[in-house]
C-alpha cells in the first residue's frame, strides 16, 4: 500500500489492484479520515468470505512473521 496526501494505491506483487482519490474523501462535516493518523491492524477473519470455518480446531493460532511500515520524509 502507498498512502500519501492525494491517494492511497494497493498492490499485490507489483500489481496495482485499486487507487483511491482521497484529496476529497470527506464525511458529511467536512473531516476527511485519510488526513489523520492511523495504525495497522491484523485481523483473522473466520468464516464469511473467508471459507467455512466448521473444521477448524478452537482454539485456533494466528501467527504473523513480521510487518514493515515505511514512511517518507
Amino acid at each position: 500500500m502507498d498512502w500519501d496526501e492525494k491517494s492511497i494505491k494497493i498492490y499485490v506483487d507489483d500489481f496495482l489492484m485499486n487507487e483511491t482519490d482521497i484529496t476529497n474523501t470527506k464525511n458529511a462535516d467536512g473531516f476527511n479520515p485519510f488526513h489523520q493518523k492511523h495504525c495497522v491492524i491484523l485481523n483473522l477473519a473466520i468464516g464469511s468470505t473467508g471459507g467455512d470455518p466448521k473444521d477448524v480446531e478452537f482454539p485456533t493460532r494466528y501467527e504473523v512473521d513480521y510487518v514493515r511500515v515505511y514512511q517518507q520524509k
